[in-house]
């Protein structure tokens, strides 16, 4: 029955040290995954822009969210420079602030948050 007692002993505290170390682990992997920037979606005409004061307090910023989508048009003539196009594929000044418009939905860029 001794024999048996220090294997047993030994492979628990093996054991439980994996399982330990398995889970903290986890937690590095967890800790450095990138971060996806959340998704901001308006509806049209709602005039409902806590999808922008929920992050920002700045009025210049819901202003230019507000003239973005209010007037694609203008700055879709206005080019971009701060390189958003090579990693981001902006055409213009449009994109740094609104991704897509889908039926009555505008979902908004986070550059625009500077």
């Amino acid at each position: 029955m001794k024999k048996f007692i220090i294997p047993m002993l030994l492979s628990s505290i093996f054991i439980s040290g994996c399982a330990s170390n398995n889970s903290q682990e986890a937690e590095n992997e967890q800790a450095h995954a990138p971060q996806q920037p959340p998704k901001l979606e308006y509806t049209l005409g709602s005039n409902d822009w806590t999808v922008v004061t929920s992050l920002t307090d700045s009025s210049k910023v819901l202003e230019a969210y507000q003239f973005a989508v209010e007037h694609p048009e203008v700055l879709d003539y206005m080019p971009c420079y701060c390189g958003c196009y090579e990693e981001d594929g902006h055409t213009s000044n449009t994109n740094c602030f609104v991704d897509s418009v889908d039926d009555k939905v505008a979902v908004l860029d986070t550059m625009g948050f500077g």
